[in-house]
């Protein structure tokens, strides 16, 4: 029989954790195909845009995506079609508006951040928008579910379309525009929308109706996790504005490859993420503290075995890295990439710091500590950056993930009474746990077939 600590964590997170590593391989891929095709100039603004698509989601998830796993895994079954229905509502409200913020300001921000191509991207981008209203409503239902296939093969779907049908247009005609690329991505999320749906349909409440209390409710929970998550997101890229501000978008295409590169070490932590949250809501609806504390401990320390190990590698061997991912053309970007790998270490820490707030009914402090950590990164980042240059946005960021980690570690052990040690003990227990795990499971069930 298998070890029932990891059950859970082995059923939910085979197809999550497919999905998270579906999205950064096509990611990586386009990179691949992309800094060997476009200029870096294009290049960085193409980045620029996933940046701003990539907050657009955040902004959106942040504000429904936590209330809807939360009260869906809290209430009876009776309660989830208003649950839902209010989530719907209010994700038609809030796209609007972003939409509405897009058409207003696109022009004088792509200016600010020299990069005025990016405002034809983003217009290109709205019919994208409205198909994320869908997109996103039957992943969040699915995920309330602990159901991770569909969103798996919905993910795939999107991703998939996007990088083939700029992988044929390469073939074709050997050269690609940025008008060409925002179409693909539309053509993507059209897809991704169709298959998601048909594996949500048992989950999605047949009747629609507004029903204020739980409209309400989901608004008076997410708007301190749409504080934060704008926040965290904007912490995560203030170096990004920043360099395009002030050295341009070329700069920001070599700076953008580490960050490409740094994000295939945080797919652990993006898996449990979505796995931990639902997991720590219901500990917390039984009062189970303790519990959550060795969710946390546990999650962290699952993660850090595995990123540890490929960050060191990574560190090792940067050139050889940047060579396969980008080519020569990017070798600048070696020093770069030796500071991000290390400050993503920081991430499993303070993203599963987020996570637990949420889950245990603290998402305001959770908002506090990441706001002011996100404001003090854009002073930080700006001051390193014009006294260093691109190596300046690495340690400036690097500096500020720092000292939130400080912060969020201090008001985790006060709170939950987490221990650093636990979370190194779980590291390590990691490797011969989880070898007994695979062996009972697949290597025992071939040998007695």
């Amino acid at each position: 029989m298998s070890d029932p600590k990891y059950t859970y964590w082995l059923k939910s997170g085979i197809y999550s954790g497919l999905q998270k590593i579906a999205v950064l391989l096509f990611g990586i891929g386009s990179v691949l195909v992309l800094t060997r095709s476009l200029t870096k100039s294009d290049m960085g603004v193409w980045n620029l845009f996933l940046v701003y698509t990539g907050i657009i989601e955040i902004v959106r998830q942040s504000l429904i995506k936590n209330a809807v796993i939360k009260y869906i895994n809290g209430h009876a079954a009776e309660e989830h079609p208003h649950i839902q229905s209010a989530a719907l509502y209010l994700n038609i409200l809030i796209t609007g508006l972003i939409g509405i913020l897009i058409a207003a300001f696109i022009i004088p921000v792509s200016k600010v951040l020299q990069a005025p191509p990016l405002a034809m991207v983003m217009y290109l981008f709205l019919p994208g928008l409205l198909l994320l209203i869908p997109f996103s409503h039957f992943e969040w239902v699915q995920n309330a579910n602990a159901d991770f296939r569909g969103i798996f093969w919905g993910y795939l779907s999107r991703q998939g379309t996007s990088f083939l049908l700029i992988v044929a247009h390469l073939v074709f005609t050997h050269n690609i525009t940025l008008t060409h690329l925002i179409l693909y991505f539309d053509a993507g999320l059209i897809c991704g929308t169709i298959v998601s749906g048909y594996f949500a349909r048992n989950f999605i409440a047949k009747k629609i109706k507004y029903h204020q209390e739980w409209f309400s409710r989901l608004w008076t929970f997410g708007r301190w996790v749409f504080g934060t998550n704008v926040s965290s997101s904007l912490f995560r890229n203030t170096d990004s504005f920043i360099i395009s501000s002030f050295l341009g978008t070329p700069s920001v295409a070599l700076y953008n490859v580490c960050l490409r590169i740094s994000n295939l070490v945080d797919v652990p932590s993006q898996v449990l993420g979505d796995i931990l949250f639902p997991k720590t809501a219901k500990m917390m609806e039984d009062g189970n503290l303790a519990m959550v504390k060795y969710y946390y401990e546990r999650a962290v320390g699952t993660i850090l075995a595995i990123a540890v190990p490929a960050s060191l590698a990574i560190v090792l061997l940067p050139k050889l890295v940047i060579g396969i991912i980008a080519g020569q053309g990017y070798m600048e970007a070696v020093p770069i990439l030796q500071v991000t790998i290390f400050y993503g270490l920081f991430l499993p820490f303070i993203k599963q710091f987020g996570t637990i707030m949420d889950s245990i009914g603290l998402p305001k402090l959770n908002f506090y500590v990441i706001t002011v950590t996100a404001i003090c990164n854009i002073f930080i980042c700006m001051f390193y950056t014009r006294q260093m240059g691109l190596m300046g946005a690495a340690y400036g960021t690097m500096t500020s993930y720092g000292i939130c980690f400080i912060i969020t570690q201090t008001i985790l052990h006060r709170k939950l009474k987490t221990s650093l040690l636990n979370v190194v003990k779980y590291m390590l227990q990691f490797y011969p746990e989880a070898f007994s795990v695979v062996q009972q499971r697949y290597l025992l069930k071939s040998k007695t077939r």
